[in-house]
């Protein structure tokens, strides 16, 4: 199978798997699955870490696809197109963030599993989003 982790999710697979559901702990353990990260994840993770919102703990944010790659997580390859047809996915009245819903087109479009523990990502799935957690 192939799925694609949300931001906390890969945080959590670095620093924290106990935060993890057994679900998620066994996918990512297992080495027949592909696991990938987003570029939108990392740019959030920029964001935040900018912003005084996010720490790595003494690991240099810079590090982030570096150490996903140490890790077998694919960085899913930038597509243009990925980017301007987010605008497909019907924005909900409960739910802006924008790299939330990057991460749920980037999966609807890749044909990904979306590992996320976000329940306000339900709601995607009557537009095509695979979700797991």
């Amino acid at each position: 199978m192939k799925y694609l982790l949300d931001t906390h999710v890969f945080i959590w697979a670095l620093m924290d798997t106990k935060k993890l559901s057994q679900k998620v702990r066994e996918i990512l353990e297992d080495e027949n699955n592909e696991v990938y990260v987003s570029p939108v994840s990392f740019w959030e993770m920029a964001i935040k870490v900018q912003n005084g919102k996010l720490q790595f703990n003494g690991i240099n944010a810079l590090q982030m696809p570096h150490i996903a790659e140490q890790f077998d997580f694919t960085v899913l390859p930038p597509d243009s197109y990925d980017y301007i047809s987010v605008c497909t996915v019907p924005q909900k009245e409960n739910h802006h963030d924008p790299f939330d819903r990057m991460l749920i087109h980037q999966a609807i479009w890749n044909n990904l599993v979306l590992l996320s523990a976000d329940e306000k990502f339900r709601q995607y799935e009557q537009h095509g989003l695979q979700l797991l957690w």
